[in-house]
């Protein structure tokens, strides 16, 4: 029997390593509006990958210009092969979701915002062609899912999802699975970023370059149809990371936003302190900070 390089190195890892590499090639990019394209990628090494859907996360490594992505899948520890040296020299590390995995081509879909040259992964999705090689670090099977931050209790009958367009992708992916009605506001940058999703939600698209902003909207939304109860207190994290998936989402009503820090914050302030909605109903994630460069 033969054993392909990137098995064979995988079985020499500790069984518990939680994250593994994957030395993946583009194959296809399609530019979808304005602000997104959508980038394929592909490799055999996908066999292993531990698809969970919805909004799962994965992380690109940017790794400069000719770097063998192969090679550096196979290293035994790749976090200590990324880090080699000082940290002003670590390629960019960024976090995705992947919107969509096609197990039998062993080949994923990566929408990205593009927003400018100055970012790393935007540069590099711009002009992404096939056959540029990437690494993709993921879960490895068997671990506990911690890559999926949708968990709204099995019978919540009002989903809430809020999201700007760096969570669109997560939230697109969201709503195309699920089978019961939600109710999504989703702000983009200009028109033709309101991007096709299928399923029964009802959507609200807020272009931004036409005036329309997430946050005020959906304060009003919530304060509509949010749940009232006792107002609670809320441990703010603006200076850190920005994330709070509830292990036990409780309750008929469930919020899953996204987008800038400063603005998933002040919505889930308004939910859990102002209105009382328990906090275990509302999960709330980071992906960017106004004026703070992401780092590694």
């Amino acid at each position: 029997m033969t054993v392909t390089a990137p098995a064979a190195v995988r079985a020499t890892r500790p069984a518990t390593e939680p994250y593994l590499p994957f030395a993946l090639r583009v194959t296809n990019s399609v530019r979808l509006s304005t602000t997104f394209v959508r980038v394929t990628l592909a490799g055999e090494s996908l066999v292993d990958f531990d698809y969970h859907g919805l909004d799962q996360r994965m992380s690109l490594l940017f790794l400069p210009p000719g770097t063998d992505c192969e090679a550096f899948a196979r290293e035994p520890d790749w976090m200590a092969a990324w880090r080699s040296g000082p940290p002003s020299s670590w390629a960019p590390l960024r976090v995705y979701t992947v919107r969509a995995f096609r197990p039998e081509a062993r080949e994923i879909d990566v929408d990205f915002a593009l927003h400018g040259v100055g970012s790393p992964a935007s540069r590099w999705a711009s002009t992404a062609k096939a056959g540029d090689g990437i690494v993709m670090i993921s879960a490895a099977p068997g671990h506990p899912i911690t890559d999926v931050a949708w968990r709204p209790p099995a019978d919540a009958s009002r989903l809430l999802l809020a999201a700007d367009e760096t969570a669109l992708p997560a939230a697109a992916s969201i709503l195309e699975a699920l089978h019961r009605p939600a109710r999504a506001f989703i702000e983009v940058p200009f028109p033709d970023d309101r991007l096709t999703i299928a399923g029964p939600a009802e959507i609200t698209w807020l272009v931004r370059s036409e005036g329309e902003r997430l946050e005020p909207v959906v304060r009003e939304q919530l304060d509509r149809s949010a749940p009232a109860g006792t107002p609670g207190d809320v441990v703010e994290q603006e200076d850190g990371d920005v994330w709070d998936v509830p292990e036990e989402a409780a309750g008929g009503f469930y919020a899953w936003l996204a987008g800038e820090a400063g603005t998933v914050v002040s919505l889930r302030r308004h939910l859990v302190a102002e209105r009382g909605v328990d906090r275990r109903a509302v999960a709330f994630m980071g992906y960017w900070k106004k004026g703070r460069a992401q780092p590694n």
